[in-house]
């Protein structure tokens, strides 16, 4: 029998390798290269350094212009409150002024005998006081059933439900100095008794004129007097 050759063909295990670097068993893959910086021009930055500062100014701008805007405003309300505080005052005068030099002389002589307008008033007076209807003193002092009532410098005794009439007598209504009103006036006076410790007395007033008007009635009745119209 032929002896068995032996392969002498060496296996890829036993062929001997070559000294070789981790480093070039694995490629790296190649590192991309980075993006170029793109240069600006000296012109395109003046460009930008000019757009920044119209910004900044134009925000100033805007800012002066709101504040601007507020203080006028605020001016303008301010300005409104003055001239009503100013408005209130001057009407506050003019009233004061009117109530000081409101005058009502009534103890003049009457002027002619007509007397067209007729109007009655429930009149509450304090009794044995004197009072006065513009310059008019008016004083009732009772005693029981009667009353002696005295207007002007006219005296009259007044007994419960029988009307008395009184001497014709003339009115000048003035304020400012100015004359309001000039009327004649004929009183018929009813004496009622006595209402909540006060003289009762319903008064019929026939004028030359209309009626008083409700606040220069007001003025001219004192306070510790009522006349209520009826």
């Amino acid at each position: 029998m032929d002896e068995e050759k032996k392969d002498n063909t060496s296996s890829p295990a036993d062929t001997p390798r070559e000294n070789v670097s981790p480093e070039e068993v694995v490629q790296k893959e190649p590192t991309p290269s980075a993006p170029e910086t793109p240069m600006i021009t000296e012109e395109e930055k003046q460009k930008i350094i000019e757009e920044e500062r119209r910004r900044v100014e134009n925000e100033e701008k805007m800012k002066k212009e709101a504040v601007k805007a507020y203080k006028k405003e605020h001016k303008k309300g301010f300005g409104l409150f003055k001239g009503l505080i100013l408005l209130v005052v001057i009407i506050g005068v003019v009233v004061v002024a009117g109530y000081l030099t409101f005058d009502a002389f009534g103890n003049q002589n009457a002027w002619g005998n007509s007397y067209p307008y007729v109007a009655t008033y429930d009149v509450l007076l304090p009794d044995s006081s004197e009072v006065f209807f513009g310059n008019v003193p008016v004083l009732a002092v009772s005693s029981g059933n009667d009353v002696t009532l005295k207007i002007g410098n006219e005296r009259q005794i007044l007994s419960i439900g029988t009307p008395v009439e009184f001497q014709p007598a003339h009115m000048t209504v003035k304020m400012y100095g100015l004359t309001l009103r000039e009327s004649d006036y004929h009183l018929t006076i009813t004496y009622r008794g006595l209402v909540d410790n006060r003289l009762d007395f319903l008064v019929s007033a026939r004028t030359s004129d209309s009626p008083m008007s409700s606040w220069m009635r007001e003025l001219v009745v004192p306070s510790q007097a009522t006349v209520r119209p009826v």
